[in-house]
């Protein structure tokens, strides 16, 4: 049976996008040439690939088959590509990491600049997401990288290295409660609070903990911005509740200060730099990964 490969990836966007219109706006091609598309592949196949008559795109199992063996496809061509770069010498590529808005910081972006300069041909594609999108992402082989706080089980995820990271009141240095050596959550709840969306790792896990120690806290404000957040912490009787990694700089600067909180469910948590569990990362995403560690664990370790 002949494939084409340039056919089935019209399969894998409808898949990954969700619909064909929105497949064709990420391909840039008009909806009826990814309709006629998945049609020929179904006629060339013998079986249908799309469930009909839904909203949202839904795999058939076969479908579901095509996909993976595309995206498996798209794997080994990346390896080989690597192993050809290898022998020449190369390090030419692009590297994918994903990551949680709490990483993006000072501390990346010297372990990137040093990357970047050591290998000047290699591209750096970095996405900021949530933490299930950058999960998705890397189970999905869309990133190389993932870079993640307090990673839930997952069994297609490999942690490659964790950071104790316990998430802590964070407040400015003249905060009335700033001198205190660690705080409760009862305490922290009569601040103006600054927390992430519910949708955020960081906010489920002091939802959970609020829940189980029956305290309420009440945010004065929400955000999915961690700048906002951190400025937030800087007013009057301001906080917020983040693990330092998020604000090394501003630590650093004595602009803001973290203060443990007496809490088992805040106090072990942790960051993570994942990979997709049995994936054989190209050399480029290798040296990539070792040169995030090497900075991480001089920070953190």
């Amino acid at each position: 049976m002949h494939l084409s490969l340039s056919r089935l990836r019209y399969l894998y966007e409808v898949a990954q996008c969700g619909s064909m219109r929105a497949a064709s706006e990420k391909m840039n091609v008009a909806p009826s040439s990814v309709s006629r598309q998945i049609a020929t592949l179904e006629d060339e196949l013998g079986v249908g690939v799309l469930e009909r008559g839904r909203g949202t795109a839904k795999l058939t199992e076969a479908g579901e088959m095509v996909v993976r063996y595309y995206r498996e496809d798209l794997t080994q061509k990346e390896m080989l590509s690597s192993h050809l770069n290898d022998i020449r010498g190369l390090r030419r590529g692009t590297v994918t990491i994903s990551m949680g808005e709490g990483y993006v910081s000072d501390l990346l972006s010297e372990s990137m600049q040093a990357f970047s300069t050591r290998y000047p041909e290699i591209q750096l594609d970095i996405r900021v997401s949530g933490t299930n999108q950058v999960l998705s992402m890397v189970e999905e082989d869309e990133a190389h990288i993932g870079m993640v706080f307090d990673c839930p089980p997952s069994p297609k995820i490999s942690v490659q290295k964790a950071y104790d990271q316990p998430l802590k009141a964070v407040m400015a240095a003249d905060h009335k409660l700033a001198n205190n050596k660690s705080l409760t959550l009862e305490q922290l709840s009569g601040c103006n609070c600054a927390l992430p969306l519910k949708n955020f790792r960081i906010r489920e896990i002091i939802d959970q903990a609020a829940l189980k120690e029956k305290v309420v806290i009440s945010p004065t404000v929400t955000s999915n911005s961690l700048l906002i957040l951190k400025n937030m912490a800087m007013t009057t009787n301001g906080a917020t509740i983040l693990p330092d990694i998020a604000i090394l700089k501003e630590l650093k600067t004595g602009q803001l200060v973290s203060i443990p909180l007496a809490s088992n469910s805040l106090s072990n948590t942790s960051a993570e730099i994942v990979t997709r569990l049995g994936r054989v990362l190209p050399i480029a995403a290798r040296e990539c990964l070792k040169y995030l560690q090497s900075y991480f664990n001089n920070e953190l370790a």
